[in-house]
């Protein structure tokens, strides 16, 4: 079993991807919460889909499942939770022209489908919620844990990691990757906490390269967070280059996602000729250039202190 870490935009989807397209199992503590856990695994042409939570007026974490015949183009043609295909990330998809703007997330501290309040199931200390945590969430070949304080207080939590395979992904293409995340740039988030009024990301660099600078100074740090996290316990741990890696890092028998019948049915690609690419493409490299960026690993904060 590989476990996989990091903050936000850093190649988790992709990898999850992979091993679903590939009918191996798969857990998630849920992004940004602590209220659930989902688990996808499979067993011949079925696709189980587990949803671990707890309700706020019980004591017991209880489980939703969903069971469906999944083909291989079922599995890529359709979005998480049924599918692959991610909703993660962009608000506001200023290089498409809004193309490929995400639906709102759901609350994550109300289950949807009865509208009652979920209970923090992970900010328990680990004791409280070990057998979950070995017996429901460890029973997989992926699990991508959130790197929430109790799992660092508690000892046997601890030992799992310390012996286990620990992956953290980046990306050497340090322009590519910055564009993509030049396209995370939220109007809304950015206008409450700024007391400004953009309506997308160029018009943000304009009035103040601050307003975006911070913003990808938040990606770089949070996964460099995770890094120090993983160093100051001892766990160990090896880099996945998603520039220069493949599939095979982790299994030379896993298959590479192919889009194929699906990538030439929806064309969900940017453009690199367009104008907004351009546009993005030199935010990005004006944001490199001026904080000094030269290596996203933890190793880089010496000389850019992000």
């Amino acid at each position: 079993m590989f476990l996989l870490w990091g903050a936000r935009l850093i190649g988790k989807s992709y990898i999850r991807g992979l091993f679903r397209y590939n009918r191996k199992n798969v857990v998630q503590m849920q992004i940004g919460g602590r209220y659930k856990s989902h688990k996808w695994a499979y067993w011949g042409k079925n696709q189980h889909r587990i949803t671990y939570y707890r309700n706020k007026d019980e004591s017991h974490i209880s489980k939703e499942v969903f069971i469906e015949e999944m083909t291989t183009y079922d599995i890529i043609s359709n979005f998480e939770d049924k599918g692959i295909q991610s909703r993660e990330g962009v608000v506001d998809d200023y290089i498409g022209y809004g193309k490929n703007n995400k639906r709102p997330r759901r609350k994550i501290d109300v289950w949807e489908e009865t509208g009652r309040e979920l209970y923090p199931i992970y900010e328990d200390d680990g004791s409280v919620w070990e057998d979950h945590f070995f017996n429901d969430l460890c029973t997989c070949d992926l699990l991508i844990p959130q790197p929430h304080p109790q799992l660092f207080t508690h000892e046997p939590f601890l030992y799992f990691f310390r012996t286990s395979d620990n992956v953290l992904p980046y990306k050497s293409d340090i322009l590519d990757m910055t564009i993509a995340q030049v396209n995370m740039f939220d109007p809304v988030e950015t206008n409450k906490y700024w007391n400004v009024n953009v309506s997308n990301v160029e018009e943000a660099y304009n009035m103040n390269k601050e307003l975006v600078f911070t913003h990808l100074d938040d990606f770089v740090r949070e996964n460099r967070n995770v890094q120090q996290i993983m160093i100051d316990n001892k766990i160990p741990f090896r880099y996945f280059d998603l520039a220069t890696d493949d599939h095979t890092f982790f299994d030379e028998n896993l298959s590479n996602v192919d889009w194929g019948e699906w990538y030439a049915n929806n064309n969900i690609t940017h453009d690199k000729n367009s104008e907004r690419y351009k546009i993005a493409t030199n935010i990005a490299k004006d944001y490199i250039h001026t904080r000094g960026l030269t290596e996203v690993r933890l190793s880089g904060r010496v000389n850019d202190r992000i």
